[in-house]
């Protein structure tokens, strides 16, 4: 045996310092010849170890490495590997000596010999109860994968040597991050390593001690993850879940509850179609979108793979299925019309044809019925709106012609003072619209326990904040889906329904950047608890209001049994709705206007009706009729409240003319008279058609008031800013009705095309521009002085005007100019100007410039009456369409596929040798040149034909530009 020089004491070398220490053993090793260096500094790790002194015993063992890189010569492998089999396990050998002697070995022996050896090292560690560095994982991979053994088997090695030598515990974070798979896959097929894995809980002193709290934190989670992963849920005792496993990451304990099953929850309570439970969410949210809000997601019956006998069979299964058809039925009906390549009424045939189905539809319409003859005004305008879809788009009238039979619908006025004497949720700062998300994962959750109310914002983080009888507020990092927060009390829990039974979750805090849980066996299955229905008392009322949750709607009922409000509830709500509170926190609302409330009971019928007429006429007029006719109403969120009121009673109006229409029952004597035809001059009153009719009277009048009620000058200056509704939709506008109308007169349009345009044309001289005598023209004007803006002072721009123009009334100096609108993207305003002598004056309004040459108006409300009084008496003109084409072709000067454009001329009643295709002519320019054909005075048709003169005289002043001329054809 080598006799070496005297070490240092170990006492000397700790006071030296590592520095210091290290010369001392430096010096000791002066003596020793080279050959024996080596052996020396082992000797030396060997005593370092012994004294406790790690990191010098890592120094030496490192030094004496370094001999050998210094001299090769010195190299016996198969001593060096027996060494390392004695000091890996004494604790004497870094990191650094070990990875360093891995890639010796791949260098210098055959692969799978530095594989078999190095992997001998590390096992000698393990035998020991230690693990030797924490990248044994990629050192072994690599020398594994140059000996050709799989990746998998060799990871999956290290896992099971690590978790039989129970040193999973004390792993560092690299080594459970690297063993977490192979772990999870081992325990997942063997029984055996699946305990030890259950069994594996990471010391966390020790890794607080080495690597502090948050490192210990994330090495625990990962051992949680690892369980959840291989299954461990089914495995692990109840008791487990409140103690060793406590504070889980959110996803990884509702995966292990998952895998344990209904154990862990005994005494949990069993859901089954409660309606009345405010913190269950509805199943299925369709049924209760708001009307008129297209939902798009409403049952595809239509669709090829539908099983109609399968529908029909869950119908007749029982209460449950005839309930879920009805919901389903109830969206179907909403959304009805708005895809237009679906045949609708072969639908409805086929639910009709069935008696399962037949039967809840029948019952549906009486019950919309009977909701639309009382004026109860939330529940007349859903009934109307179902009605409306269900007689216009389904073809039910023709299958059932008695089906609207009894159907009369409730005045809205009478409607309206219902609702706002019988108390509305605004009053109580309750928002019209709690639109449910129809995904509900995301968005906001509302729930009551008790004398807590809990609101949790959710996007990517949630927070939580509760009032009531105390509050706080809570931070729900990465909230998993699904979960309900709430507060018992005591402590934040969350809360799911899975396959029926409540579970419940402890919110512990914050584990790395999620939410910690706890499933605690003391609230495992608690639930919130909240009452469906109360009574609420509104300022001034004779008595309490029932507020009651049912199928996902809260009902408002007043004293008198007047259903005043049908609010959507969820407890889970989509981001931009509104936030109603469930119905037994409504007590505790405190009135946001007592004075304005007490107002409301006083309200009378006059004064209701003024205030629907004003909300007919546009937002501003409404507001101003609010202030009028009720004073006392001053904060805002009732004020809002009430003008909501008034516009669903305009809708039900709307609503009620068009359906009144439809099914041939007479309208009520006492009309606006903005929604009122002229007696000669009916047409089918749409919703859309009504609605347009009433913007364009407004504009008339405002037109005519600002002609006849401001003073002329000499250029154009504001009079005021008008109010105006939604502008309906006819298909037609001002500067192309001329070229709407002309296929009217021409005798090869179809009869009911024909009685389809003059119902427009009808619609059209009932709303006169001026006083029918004067003309008017339609002006598009853009904003002028907008060179060198930068991009954003534009937007600016556009956004201000978009907001500002539509409604300016000008006066001008030979009549009045009112601006329809203004499109961002093409940056134009519409405008419509009226002059009673029929004479414009050029220049645009300050601010503003031509966009494009104005298009005088043909159709005054003498001129379409005319017309129509013509076809009636006379029939189509006698138009030669290829004399027509020619014509108009040879004076304009562009080609004949273009005049047949223009013309409308359909290819059947054409020579063969005309052209009907490859028009280049672009569609505004068609509809300007079209728009001169239409003579001035009608008569000319059935004399002269069309006014092909005039066309061609306007091509050549406005299209003979370059723009035009690209655009011959």
């Amino acid at each position: 045996m080598t006799r070496f020089p005297q070490l240092p004491a170990p006492a000397d070398l700790a006071a030296a310092g590592p520095k210091g220490a290290k010369k001392m053993l430096v010096k000791a090793a002066d003596p020793v010849p080279a050959a024996e260096l080596a052996p020396f500094f082992e000797h030396a790790c060997r005593e370092l170890v012994r004294a406790g002194e790690s990191e010098l015993a890592f120094w030496a063992f490192g030094q004496a490495r370094k001999v050998e890189k210094d001299h090769p010569a010195l190299l016996d492998l198969d001593r060096v590997q027996g060494v390392f089999l004695e000091l890996v396990p004494a604790g004497g050998v870094g990191p650094a000596a070990l990875r360093d002697y891995a890639k010796t070995l791949a260098a210098t022996l055959p692969a799978e010999e530095a594989h078999a050896r190095f992997r001998e090292v590390v096992c000698a560690g393990f035998d020991a109860g230690l693990i030797p560095y924490a990248r044994i994982f990629p050192d072994l991979r690599a020398l594994a994968r140059a000996a050709k053994v799989k990746k998998r088997d060799e990871e999956e090695f290290l896992a099971g040597r690590l978790l039989r030598a129970g040193l999973m515990p004390i792993a560092s974070h690299q080594v459970w991050a690297a063993a977490r798979e192979p772990l999870v896959a081992m325990a997942g097929r063997d029984g055996d390593l699946m305990k030890l894995l259950i069994a594996a809980e990471p010391d966390r002193a020790r890794h607080e001690e080495e690597s502090g709290e948050e490192v210990a934190e994330e090495i625990r989670q990962m051992w949680l993850e690892s369980l959840a992963e291989s299954g461990a849920g089914a495995h692990l005792p109840a008791r487990w879940f409140g103690t060793t496993g406590r504070g889980c990451a959110a996803e990884v304990l509702l995966k292990l509850a998952d895998q344990a099953g209904d154990r862990l929850f005994p005494d949990a309570e069993v859901v089954f179609g409660e309606e009345t439970d405010p913190a269950l969410p509805p199943p299925d949210h369709r049924h209760i979108i708001p009307q008129g809000r297209m939902g798009t997601d409403s049952p595809r019956w239509w669709d090829s793979g539908f099983d109609l006998g399968q529908l029909a069979a869950d119908v007749a299964s029982g209460p449950e299925g005839r309930g879920r058809f009805a919901g389903l039925l109830e969206a179907f009906v909403r959304d009805m019309g708005h895809y237009g390549n679906v045949d609708y009424p072969a639908t409805v045939k086929a639910l009709w044809d069935l008696p399962e189905t037949r039967e809840v539809l029948r019952e549906a319409v009486d019950g919309w019925k009977a909701d639309a003859g009382r004026p109860d005004l939330s529940f007349l305008y859903s009934a109307l709106h179902q009605l409306g879809r269900l007689t216009a788009c389904s073809g039910l009238l023709d299958l059932e012609p008695g089906v609207a039979d009894g159907l009369d619908p409730a005045d809205p006025v009478d409607a309206l003072l219902a609702a706002l004497r019988g108390g509305i949720p605004a009053e109580l700062a309750v928002s019209g619209d709690g639109t449910p998300s129809k995904s509900p994962k995301t968005g906001r959750t509302i729930v009551q326990h008790l004398g807590y109310l809990t609101i949790t914002e959710r996007s990517w983080h949630a927070h939580a904040s509760v009032t009531g009888d105390d509050a706080l507020a809570m931070s729900l990092p990465q909230l998993p889906d699904g979960l309900l927060p709430w507060y018992d009390g005591k402590t934040g829990l969350l809360s799911r329904i899975q396959d029926g039974v409540w579970q419940t979750f402890q919110v512990e805090g914050q584990t790395g950047q999620t939410v910690a849980l706890t499933l605690d066996p003391g609230t495992a299955t608690a639930r919130p608890q909240a009452p469906g229905a109360a009574e609420v008392t509104f300022p001034g009322a004779a008595g309490p209001s029932e507020v009651r949750l049912s199928r996902g709607a809260i009902t408002v009922t007043a004293p008198d049994g007047t259903r005043t409000a049908r609010l959507p509830f969820s407890p889970v709500m989509s981001t931009k709705s509104g936030l109603v509170p469930p119905p037994g926190w409504w007590t505790r609302r405190d009135p946001v206007d007592p004075d304005g409330s007490a107002a409301l009971r006083r309200l009378d019928r006059e004064r209701a009706a003024r205030l629907l007429e004003a909300a007919l006429t546009g937002p501003r007029a409404a507001a101003d009729a609010l202030e009028a006719v009720l004073p006392e109403v001053t904060a805002p969120a009732l004020r809002d409240g009430v003008l909501e009121a008034a516009r669903t009673a305009v809708e039900c109006l709307l609503l009620s003319i068009e359906l009144r229409d439809r099914i041939g029952r007479p309208q009520p004597p006492a009309l606006p008279a903005l929604v009122v035809p002229a007696s000669d001059l009916p047409f089918a009153r749409t919703r859309a058609q009504t609605r347009w009719l009433v913007r364009q009277r407004l504009v008339a009048q405002a037109l005519e008031s600002a002609t006849t009620d401001e003073p002329a000058a000499d250029r154009p200056y504001l009079v005021r800013t008008v109010s105006l509704p939604p502008r309906g939709y006819v298909g037609v506008e001002p500067d192309t009705l001329a070229g709407y109308a002309l296929p009217a007169i021409l005798p090869w349009t179809s009869d009911s095309q024909r009685e389809g345009i003059l119902d427009v044309l009808r619609l059209w001289a009932n709303a006169p521009i001026g006083d029918g005598t004067g003309a008017c023209r339609t002006l598009r004007i853009t904003p002028a002085g907008g060179e060198g803006q930068s991009n954003a002072e534009r937007q600016l721009v556009d956004r201000q005007l978009e907001r500002e123009a539509p409604g300016e009334l000008w006066r001008t100096p030979n009549g009045a100019l009112l601006i329809l609108d203004y499109q961002r993207h093409d940056r134009t305003a519409t405008a419509l100007e009226y002059a009673p002598g029929g004479t414009f004056e050029p220049g645009e309004p300050p601010g503003w410039q031509a966009a494009r040459p104005p298009v005088p108006c043909w159709g005054t409300a003498g001129r379409v009456v005319q017309l129509i009084r013509l076809l009636a008496d006379r029939g189509p003109a006698p138009i030669d369409a290829a004399a027509t084409v020619h014509d108009l072709a040879e004076r304009a000067g562009f080609g004949v596929a273009a005049a047949v454009a223009v013309c409308k001329i359909p290819a059947e009643v054409l020579d063969d040798d005309l052209p009907t295709t490859g028009a280049a002519l672009s569609y505004p320019m068609r509809d300007a040149v079209r728009e001169r054909l239409l003579p001035d005075d009608p008569a000319d048709l059935w004399i002269t034909g069309l006014a092909v003169d005039a066309a061609a005289d306007w091509w050549r002043t406005h299209g003979e530009g370059p723009s035009g001329r690209t655009g011959g054809g």
